[in-house]
């Protein structure tokens, strides 16, 4: 049993080694991609140099010097452009004699003295909606046939003086194009085409429709002929800005069928900047670049302070200095370079998994020294589904993970019996052996997860670990009922036997009257379990209270990534105490502790479930976590000897009296 025990662990090693190839791998996209771009609104900027009474250049210019990169500009439609009075929409009778008996076709003419836009209209308008505008040559009118309505919202590009000024001052241009009724290839094309040559870099599309939805955001095998605003990107040479929270529809399908054009975006919104301050703004940005792979910080302005431009540019300033202080750079933002995980590495990866498994198997039933059929048939068909489960695709390997996340903590608190006493008269040695092991295998099972989803996908976010509230639940349950109801094999008694006495047990309780007390303790474990399911996981269902969102900005700003509080507070401090309660005797205390320890082993291993979370930021976090959750573990442990001690004095004073 030794040999087949030590066969099984050195499968789980060779799984290791192999995590760690595609492990440095997205390390190193992580490491190449550290430049930050601030960008802020061009309607903003006007609002600015309104309220200082300077122009738009000199506004620009210091933004430009406080930090901004990059400035979001619209595009024009003709109805703006004819509210901004800088096209004439004239009725068609001003051009074309009315002849008397027939009707005149419904068209319309747009002046303007701007040859530029003559062209983006005339190109717009024919390209998006099949009118053929007409203009002749170095004249100042377009004459479109059709209803003005019909049109008047079509997007004709960005203003081309204002990109000028915004190039000379020194900035670049985020470009944002709207989605609009009866959208095309060639429209679609013809905007994307029109942003590369002003020299606009990345785009953000307006609305809450991704340009080319419905229809046209991905290439369709059936249309080969026409391009798909995936394709339109990667010709064009555009970075897509995706807005976290924002929810675009088409969103998902664009960010994964162009993951390699995909740049993620943070900003706080319009609503969100009326209750809005400073430094919330400030750590908001820098923890989302820092902690979240954000890439570009769409900044919105206080427009309404006193002296707004002094104000604004301090502002920049202390985004700036929080960035550059969590070791990135500030410049043009850009995607992550090609991930793959080559097919080996997951089918090692998928050997430790099934040898997890089938040491865990082991662990609680014994298996192998007892023989039995049906365990042994259960533990070997399990191993081979999970041999070759990563080998399935995307769906096999997200799967994988899942059962990474659920087995290897499982195993690591049930590889052996934790809670034994133990020969060791050094408790506290032994105690932190314990839990040093315990985590190491609980590492192995990060090592599986984030080896196995090392794609460019999920550090976009375009993609997602599977399973979260599972992987939380199944090792909790698993290893308190192992240890609480005594599921596992010895050499007195086999698997099956301790289902039997466990079945006896429960019948025997069936009978017994419920107590209140007994009640509320089942209560309260029903509360805490689902308030960590509910607080688990990307998107969790429950929100943070106001004061532990203060102390969170706390520990951002002395610790650079704060721990987890059910980390460092709740899980590794209960572990560790438990396990001194095991070497000390105390076996009941210790089991009653040990689920409240399993917490910190979930939320370790969920820590690196956040693909989206740069591997420094969640090492370091994880590391803390362990740090300062040992060291509040072990002042519990001093105090709770210290109790002990004295009730063992004050019995045996009453026994001497006695």
């Amino acid at each position: 049993m030794k040999t087949v025990r030590a066969i099984l662990w050195g499968a789980i090693l060779v799984g290791f080694l192999a995590a760690l190839v595609p492990i440095a791998a997205r390390w190193q996209a992580e490491t190449r991609n550290r430049s930050v771009e601030i960008t802020v609104d061009f309607a903003e900027v006007r609002t600015l140099a309104l309220a200082e009474r300077k122009s738009e250049a000199e506004v620009l210019q210091s933004l430009q010097k406080s930090g901004v990169v990059s400035i979001a500009l619209p595009e024009e439609t003709l109805s703006q452009l004819e509210d901004a009075r800088e096209i004439a929409v004239v009725p068609v009778g001003a051009f074309t004699p009315q002849v008397p008996g027939q009707s005149t076709p419904e068209a319309f003419a747009v002046r303007t003295a701007n040859a530029q836009r003559i062209r983006q209209i005339q190109d717009a308008i024919g390209i998006k909606t099949g009118i053929r505008a007409q203009s002749e040559s170095g004249s100042q009118i377009v004459l479109i046939p059709g209803s003005y309505p019909a049109v008047r919202s079509i997007g004709i590009g960005l203003n081309p003086q204002t990109v000028q000024t915004i190039k000379q001052a020194g900035l670049s241009v985020v470009g944002r194009v709207a989605n609009y009724n009866g959208v095309e290839s060639a429209g679609i094309v013809w905007d994307l085409n029109e942003l590369k040559k002003q020299g606009v870099k990345t785009t953000i599309f307006l609305g809450d429709e991704m340009l080319g939805y419905k229809g046209y955001l991905l290439d369709d095998p059936e249309r080969p002929e026409e391009r798909s605003t995936a394709s339109a990107l990667r010709d064009s040479d555009l970075w897509l800005g995706i807005i976290e929270f924002s929810k675009q529809k088409g969103e998902a399908a664009l960010a994964k069928g162009a993951e390699d054009r995909v740049v993620r975006v943070h900003t706080v919104t319009g609503a969100e900047m009326l209750t809005a301050d400073v430094p919330t703004n400030v750590q908001r940005f820098t923890l989302a670049a820092r902690e979240r792979n954000i890439r570009l910080l769409y900044v919105r302005l206080f427009t309404d302070e006193k002296n707004p431009l002094a104000f604004n540019t301090k502002y920049i300033e202390k985004i700036k200095e929080g960035l550059e202080r969590g070791g990135l750079t500030i410049g043009t933002a850009h995607g992550y370079q090609p991930l793959t995980v080559p097919l080996w590495t997951k089918g090692l990866i998928g050997l430790g998994i099934a040898a997890t498994w089938l040491l865990l198997m082991e662990s609680i039933t014994g298996f192998i020294g007892q023989k039995e059929r049906v365990l042994t048939g259960i533990a070997v068909g399990g191993a081979l589904l999970l041999l070759g489960l990563p080998l399935l695709g995307s769906s096999g390997v997200k799967f994988a993970a899942f059962v990474s996340a659920c087995l290897y903590p499982s195993l690591a608190l049930l590889y052996r019996d934790i809670l034994h006493k133990g020969d060791s008269k050094n408790r506290v040695g032994e105690a932190i052996l314990r839990f040093t092991v315990i985590c190491g295998i609980t590492g192995l099972g990060i090592a599986a997860i984030v080896g196995l989803l090392a794609d460019r996908l999920y550090l976009i976010k375009a993609d997602a670990f599977i399973g979260i509230k599972g992987a939380q639940l199944v090792p909790l349950l698993l290893a308190t009922l192992v240890y609480s109801l005594g599921l596992r094999a010895t050499p007195e008694r086999s698997f099956l036997q301790a289902l039997h006495e466990t079945g006896v047990m429960f019948r025997r309780m069936a009978s017994q009257p419920v107590l209140i007390w007994q009640v509320a303790v089942a209560l309260v474990a029903l509360f805490v379990l689902a308030l960590l399911v509910l607080r688990s996981g990307n998107d969790p269902g429950v929100g943070v209270s106001p004061l532990e969102l203060k102390i969170r900005a706390l520990l951002d700003q002395l610790l650079y990534a704060r721990p987890r509080f059910k980390e460092f507070l709740v899980g590794h401090p209960a572990l560790l105490l438990s396990l001194l309660l095991a070497a000390m005797g105390k076996r009941g205390w210790a089991i009653a502790l040990l689920p409240v320890g399993i917490i910190g082993q979930v939320s370790l291993l969920n820590t690196f479930c956040h693909l989206h979370t740069p591997l420094l930021v969640s090492v370091w976090r994880a590391v803390l976590g362990v740090g300062i959750g040992l060291a509040i573990g072990f002042i519990l442990y001093v105090l709770v000897e210290r109790f002990f001690q004295q009730e063992k004095s004050a019995t045996n004073v009453v026994e001497a009296e006695a």
